[in-house]
């Protein structure tokens, strides 16, 4: 529509530049500040929204847009990886699909309470058998026991 409103004013014989021009390029303007405006506060509102991350049993629940997802850590290939710069841990959770992680920071800025550090211990080492002394899943779980304590 603004677009068509300039165009239509510089079609005119002669250009109408009080009458015509100018009106329809200030309405052109308000109409891309409000399109910005809209557009920010879309982006500011998407920022906000709840992004949730819960254990249930041995298994972790993703809220994330209009999903949820569902990922057994007893049966999942567990990975911790630490970055030392931040002093942050993350958590990695990879299903038997390899298109689907879940990375849930476990220290840093936000870090969780103890007795969630531990029930998510005991989700991970739930049902699953240890394979020996290296099995990473129970070598993860002693270090989030650790780190509630």
């Amino acid at each position: 529509m603004p677009l068509d409103l300039i165009s239509e004013s510089l079609m005119e014989r002669p250009i109408n530049l009080w009458g015509s021009l100018l009106p329809h390029l200030f309405v052109s303007a308000w109409f891309f500040l409000g399109a910005y405006i809209v557009g920010a506060v879309s982006l500011a509102i998407t920022a906000v929204i709840p992004y949730g991350v819960w254990v249930d049993g041995t298994s972790l629940g993703e809220r994330l847009w209009f999903r949820t997802r569902w990922v057994d850590l007893s049966a999942a290939d567990i990975d911790a990886e630490e970055d030392p710069r931040r002093g942050v841990m993350t958590l990695l959770v990879a299903a038997a699909n390899p298109e689907f992680q879940m990375r849930l920071p476990l220290r840093g800025g936000k870090s969780l309470p103890p007795e969630e550090l531990v029930a998510l211990a005991d989700a991970i080492t739930g049902t699953r058998v240890r394979q020996g002394a290296d099995d990473a899943a129970f070598m993860i779980a002693d270090r989030l026991r650790r780190l509630a304590s």
